[in-house]
C-alpha cells in the first residue's frame, strides 16, 4: 500500500517537473543526461526531507514503468483548492516563464472565466473538494491537437479580456525508474573492480592545464554504474581497473573552428583506468587540434587520465 502511494507520488512529481528523459543512461546527449540526474536527485531529496520515503528509505524496493505520453501544459498556477475559491473563475497565482499562458498574455491576478467558449464559473467541486473548473480547463486543453486555437476569457481588474494562442504539446518519453536497486552508486562507496585491495578515487575536477589542450570531462558511468550524488566531482572506488564512460566539456570557443563547433557530435567514449591504493586519478578531455574539424566523427577529442596524485583513502 505504501509503495503504491509512493509510486503515484513519484510519477506525479516526475511528470510535473521539467524532467524530459526516461533514464540518464538512455539519453544520447550528455548535457540532458546530467540534467536528468540532477532533477531526480532533487526529487528524492524533497521526498526524503518530507518523510515520504519513510523511516528506512534504504529498504524501499520499488520499480516504476510509465509509457511515453503526450502532455499539454499552459504553464499556469491557479487557485483550485476548493470550489468556493473558483466560484467566479480560476484565479491565476502565477505563470511559468516562457510558458504558453505567459506568451498568451496571462498575468498573475487574472481570473480565468472561460476556455474556448466553455465557462469555468460555478462548476462546483470534485470528490476531493477541489474546484472542477481546474480539471475542466486541463481536459479542454489536453483534448486539443497541436496547432489548434485556444481562447481564454479573462477578467483583469474587473474588466473582461480575450486572450488567444495556439496549442503546443510536448511528448514525454517512457520512464523506467528503480528504487532499492544498484542504479546509483554512492560517492562514498567503492565501485566494482577487477583486482586489487584498498581504495582510491577518480576525479573529474577540472584542474587540467589548458596549455596541454586538456579540458573538463564528465564521468557518466564507472563500471556501468552511474556515480552519485550528481553534485559530486570525485568518486571513491576500490583499487584496481575501472571502465569509465566519459563525455567532454570543451568550450566551443576553444575549438578554433567558429560557430560550427556547436554542431559537434559529442559521442560518449570509454576510458580504462588503473587506480592504485591511496591515489586519485584525474580525468580530462584532450582536444585533438589537428582533428578539430572532425566534429561529426567525434575524433576531435579523447578522454585521458592526465594525472595521478597521492591521497589517503581510508
Amino acid at each position: 500500500m505504501v509503495n503504491d502511494m509512493l509510486r503515484s507520488l513519484i510519477v506525479s512529481l516526475l511528470f510535473g517537473t521539467t524532467l524530459a528523459a526516461s533514464a540518464a543512461d538512455a539519453v544520447a546527449d550528455p548535457a540532458v543526461a546530467q540534467r536528468v540526474r540532477e532533477e531526480v536527485q532533487q526529487l528524492f531529496t524533497r521526498l526524503a526531507t518530507t518523510g515520504a520515503l519513510g523511516a528506512h528509505p534504504e529498504q524501499l524496493n520499488l520499480n516504476i514503468d510509465e509509457p511515453a505520453r503526450r502532455t499539454a501544459d499552459l504553464g499556469l498556477l491557479v487557485d483550485a483548492t476548493n470550489a468556493a475559491h473558483a466560484r467566479d473563475g480560476l484565479r491565476v497565482l502565477g505563470t511559468s516563464p516562457g510558458g504558453a499562458a505567459a506568451q498568451f498574455g496571462v498575468r498573475a491576478g487574472d481570473v480565468l472565466v472561460g476556455v474556448n467558449g466553455h465557462s469555468l464559473r460555478d462548476l462546483g467541486a470534485d470528490e476531493n473538494g477541489h474546484a472542477l473548473a481546474a480539471s475542466t480547463l486541463k481536459a479542454s486543453v489536453e483534448s486539443l491537437p497541436d496547432g489548434a486555437p485556444i481562447k481564454l476569457d479573462v477578467e483583469r481588474s474587473g474588466a473582461p479580456l480575450a486572450l488567444a494562442g495556439t496549442m503546443q504539446s510536448v511528448t514525454l518519453p517512457a520512464l523506467r525508474l528503480g528504487l532499492g536497486g544498484p542504479a546509483i552508486a554512492s560517492a562514498d562507496l567503492p565501485a566494482s573492480s577487477t583486482a586489487g585491495a584498498g581504495c582510491g578515487r577518480i576525479s573529474m575536477i577540472d584542474l587540467a592545464p589548458r596549455q596541454q589542450a586538456l579540458y573538463g570531462a564528465l564521468i557518466l558511468t564507472i563500471d556501468g554504474v552511474t556515480p552519485g550524488p550528481s553534485t559530486a566531482q570525485k568518486f571513491r572506488v576500490s583499487a584496481g581497473t575501472h571502465r569509465l564512460e566519459v563525455a567532454e566539456r570543451i568550450p566551443t570557443s576553444e575549438m578554433g573552428v567558429g560557430e560550427i563547433a556547436s554542431l559537434r557530435n559529442n559521442k560518449l567514449k570509454n576510458l580504462t583506468v588503473d587506480v592504485a591504493p591511496n591515489t586519485t586519478v584525474m580525468i580530462a578531455a584532450h582536444l585533438n587540434r589537428d582533428r578539430a574539424t572532425k566534429l561529426t566523427e567525434g575524433t576531435y577529442w579523447d578522454p585521458v587520465a592526465w594525472k595521478t596524485v597521492s591521497e589517503n583513502c581510508p
